[in-house]
């Protein structure tokens, strides 16, 4: 790809970013208001926001901050709340072939769930400037996540307590996941994994891992009975 190619790409991804940025900084600003409310510093607030740059993760070490458990234990089930991007770097990898180490560890970082939920809608339209389009979208998707984080840290007091977080968080993915439902395997996947998420209760949110497997699972056991090329599907 030639520069201009790169740079179109780069500002495509950017603007396919603005429907997101509401619900984006909705949820940044409730997170950063968590770390407030759980005795972070403003500092370590912030340094939190920066490092980690996942929601779930955030909210889950913040939680687990306030209730006085050791850091071996907040590390490990942030980790195992992330477990997801494992799945998401794996089916974007062979896009990023010929960028240099750099980008590689650049896209690693700014991975993100409403990120992957765009750019994979690209990769199933068979367009080839992923990687320019990918780091368009996460980077900006980054400032604002930033920006309203750093307004949850010191305005976290506005934030309504009523407001239920995995609420913000599941209102913000569906409109990135609504698109992508092309067929019925798609459908059977986010319905099986959505109310599996839902109504299945594990420690460690491991609940999430399991609506991951059982969504695909859905999805794959559909695709074999009705594939998506028969007519009607």
């Amino acid at each position: 790809m030639t520069s201009s190619d790169r740079q179109q790409a780069l500002l495509a991804g950017a603007r396919a970013c603005l429907p997101l940025s509401p619900g984006v900084m909705l949820f940044g600003m409730v997170c950063g208001a968590a770390a407030a409310a759980a005795g972070l510093t403003p500092g370590q607030s912030f340094a939190l926001s920066w490092l980690v740059f996942a929601g779930s993760s955030q909210i889950v070490a913040t939680q687990l901050f306030a209730a006085g458990a050791p850091g071996w234990v907040i590390v490990l089930t942030g980790w195992v709340v992330n477990l997801r991007f494992m799945m998401y770097s794996a089916t974007l990898a062979q896009h990023f072939r010929g960028t240099s180490r750099f980008e590689r560890w650049l896209a690693g970082y700014l991975l993100t769930d409403q990120a992957f939920g765009v750019t994979l809608a690209r990769v199933l339209d068979g367009r080839r400037d992923i990687p320019w389009f990918f780091l368009g979208i996460a980077a900006t998707l980054w400032l604002f996540w930033q920006i309203a984080s750093l307004a949850g840290i010191y305005l976290g007091a506005l934030v309504p307590a009523s407001w239920s977080i995995d609420f913000v968080v599941a209102l913000t993915f569906i409109g990135v996941l609504a698109p992508l439902l092309r067929d019925r395997a798609m459908a059977a996947a986010a319905v099986a994994g959505g109310l599996t998420s839902v109504f299945v209760v594990l420690p460690l949110k491991l609940n999430l891992m399991a609506a991951a497997l059982i969504g695909a699972a859905a999805g794959i056991a559909l695709e074999k009975l009705w594939p998506s090329s028969q007519p009607g599907a």
